[in-house]
């Protein structure tokens, strides 16, 4: 019964309106708390200079891997290139000749495409083709410097087309 009086004489009990008013503010109050912990925590967190440097070191190590990364593909590009300009034009030494063939499928299979020059002992062949892939437009130019001894006389030089192939003589005296 003492238990049943105590319940009677609470002020709240009497006064429901103040009772809600007042749980209502303890509840912001203690949210408020809470977000102003949390954010206090994660200022401190994000201005501390130990989590900044270990943060720039991250973001540097991503960057240097990318740049690896990237640098690696050009130069397997590079050097596929390379490996796809060697089999495009290819010497070979008889006894009484040079002989230069050419691979002219990707160069339109067209011999005009071929530019052969010489200036002293230099002789220099360019080719240059289209191809369409995957709706890109692709230019393949290539572009090759023989150097031939003394003995080498440039203004003869002779040039036939034998199926795919264009073959340039350089005879030998």
């Amino acid at each position: 019964m003492d238990e049943h009086n105590y319940h009677d004489d609470c002020f709240l009990c009497k006064h429901p309106i103040l009772r809600h008013t007042l749980i209502g503010i303890l509840v912001f109050l203690g949210a408020f708390a809470a977000f102003y912990v949390v954010t206090d925590w994660h200022f401190k967190r994000m201005l501390d200079p130990a989590v900044q440097m270990r943060k720039v070191e991250k973001m540097m190590m991503r960057d240097q891997h990318r740049m690896d990364k990237m640098i690696r593909r050009e130069a397997m590009k590079d050097y596929h290139l390379q490996k796809q300009a060697e089999s495009f034009m290819r010497v070979e030494k008889n006894p009484d000749n040079y002989k230069i063939i050419i691979d002219l499928r990707p160069f339109d299979n067209d011999e005009k495409n071929v530019e052969v020059t010489a200036n002293g002992n230099v002789l220099t062949v360019t080719a240059a083709g289209e191809t369409k892939k995957h709706g890109h437009e692709m230019i393949t130019r290539v572009s090759q410097n023989l150097m031939f001894d003394e003995n080498i006389d440039l203004s003869k030089i002779t040039k036939i087309r034998e199926g795919n192939d264009y073959i340039i003589f350089v005879p030998v005296e």
